[in-house]
């Protein structure tokens, strides 16, 4: 018996152990910090918050509030070509987007939309759609145009998990 009341095979035992449990909570704690939940905001995207009551406007306050994304207009663009390319051939870009300089907050609500139900609802003459998608000008808070849409052109980080 050594001084510490511990044979010397279960003190090494111990340490093992220890060392063992060590390491496993430092790799689970290196992995969760890889790894981000799918819905969460990216940095920029909290600017965007102060133009909800905009968006939920231009939606005449109806949907449900389904995401939300701060972008260039340049990646907004280039997002809505590879929509286009994808499988919606019969998308058109509005020309207020390929003017546009500031950066925007495109926001998405769920619900049952038409162009002509929405602020600025583009692609004109476009029957009901699950999506509407509002692009808003942050600089002044002006909605520049409200897709209506099938299916979302890219991904909507959420704030909060969907509410049924």
């Amino acid at each position: 018996m050594s001084s510490d009341g511990l044979r010397p095979a279960r003190r090494g035992r111990t340490a093992r152990l220890v060392a063992a449990s060590a390491a496993l909570l430092a790799a689970s704690a290196g992995l969760s910090a890889c790894t981000a939940p799918r819905n969460a905001l990216a940095p920029g995207d909290s600017s965007c918050f102060r133009v909800l009551a905009v968006t939920h406007a231009a939606v005449n306050d109806t949907g449900r509030f389904d995401g939300v994304r701060y972008l260039s207009p340049a990646d907004l663009t280039t997002a809505l070509r590879q929509f286009r390319r994808s499988d919606h051939h019969w998308f058109v870009i509005p020309g207020a987007l390929w003017r546009e300089r500031s950066a925007v907050c495109v926001v998405a609500y769920r619900g049952s939309f038409s162009a002509n139900g929405v602020a600025l609802g583009w692609p004109p003459g476009r029957k009901r759609d699950p999506l509407a998608i509002v692009v808003v000008r942050l600089r002044d808070l002006h909605v520049l145009v409200t897709f209506v849409l099938d299916k979302p052109p890219l991904h909507f980080g959420r704030f909060l998990p969907p509410l049924v």
